[in-house]
């Protein structure tokens, strides 16, 4: 390898059609300017070194004849857990040693006490897209970028427990702003570019809290077999609303667009109580209370449970008011318009 690969991949949020997804409904899902960077270039040691911007330390290893992972130190944990996944599914071979750096600060948030908090904009999703395309480019190969998306769906899945829809990596792979995909998205390498419609504001915010996929999918499921009687109608209501809510976006309708996001919320909000799914937490409530008080609608963006979620209205200047008092609730990541 004569020079260093680079790859950038960024991160996403789910506008809607999270859950509905599962059950062959589209979502709409972008992408935002943060990205997780991937870097691989020749080790100088006699092994090959993994780093991680989530931990200060360097982590040499070795490749088993079975193209698993032996940390030769200390384990990196949950954060080796992703190369483990990758070296396991791609198989590369390797020409020499290699050291592999994976940057992923820009989905995180450092609080005052050094600790890193997860944004929740699919750092994952974006760094196993980018560990796929980089092994890629390292091996000189030219694989079709169909078979690249689900390659990099299969790690993401391994580290997910097989949960989730495949939207988030299918938009991270997709880089192309606003889409349109299906769970079959990954399989079938199909999906819309949609244009954001003009007057409608958004801002991302952060709950400071790390919602699990895996355990938030696995009670919608579970919700969805132990009620079925009341689960279905609730759930037929919700995917009608995230079909009509495709056609809203693509014809630009605001208020009407943010008039089935109210519908769509209260619909999650009967999915999550029937369940007790764990969609809406605390901190998710507060937040779309003061946000009602400014006539702007909150929703949590991806499965819940903490992460971020969506601030969003036809005025700009009551989106800034209602920025301006959530206070400790979230934090602002980014304004989309």
């Amino acid at each position: 390898m004569k020079n260093e690969i680079k790859v950038s991949i960024p991160g996403k949020i789910v506008i809607s059609g999270e859950y509905a997804v599962l059950d062959g409904s589209p979502a709409i899902v972008s992408t935002l300017k943060e990205k997780a960077n991937i870097t691989i270039q020749k080790s100088e040691k006699s092994h090959n070194i993994y780093s991680t911007s989530a931990l200060e330390d360097i982590y040499p290893f070795t490749i088993e004849n079975d193209s698993n992972v032996v940390w030769l130190e200390e384990d990196p944990g949950e954060f080796g857990s992703l190369i483990k996944h990758a070296f396991k599914i791609l198989q590369p071979k390797l020409k020499q040693k290699l050291y592999i750096a994976i940057d992923s600060s820009k989905f995180f948030r450092i609080r005052k006490d050094r600790t890193a908090i997860k944004l929740g904009i699919g750092s994952s999703a974006a760094v196993s897209v980018g560990i796929t395309k980089a092994l890629s480019q390292y091996q000189e190969i030219l694989p079709l970028p169909e078979h690249l998306l689900i390659q990099a769906n299969s790690i993401h899945q391994a580290l997910q427990g097989k949960e989730g829809s495949g939207i988030d990596v299918t938009c991270s792979f997709a880089d192309q702003g606003v889409i349109e995909c299906t769970k079959n998205s990954v399989n079938n390498h199909n999906w819309s570019i949609l244009s954001w419609p003009n007057g409608l504001h958004l801002k991302v915010l952060s709950t400071s809290q790390d919602g699990s996929t895996k355990r938030l999918v696995k009670n919608y499921r579970r919700a969805s077999n132990l009620y079925p009687k009341e689960f279905k109608s609730a759930q037929n209501q919700f995917l009608d609303i995230t079909q009509n809510l495709s056609s809203a976006w693509k014809s630009e309708d605001v208020d009407l667009i943010i008039c089935l996001l109210r519908a769509y919320d209260a619909q999650i909000k009967k999915l999550d109580k029937i369940g007790a799914i764990g969609i809406y937490t605390q901190a998710h409530t507060e937040i779309q209370n003061i946000a009602s008080r400014y006539n702007v609608f909150y929703k949590p963006s991806g499965a819940g449970g903490g992460g971020i979620g969506l601030a969003i209205s036809s005025s700009m200047d009551a989106l800034n008011d209602f920025s301006d008092k959530i206070g400790k609730a979230a934090w602002n990541i980014r304004c989309l318009d």
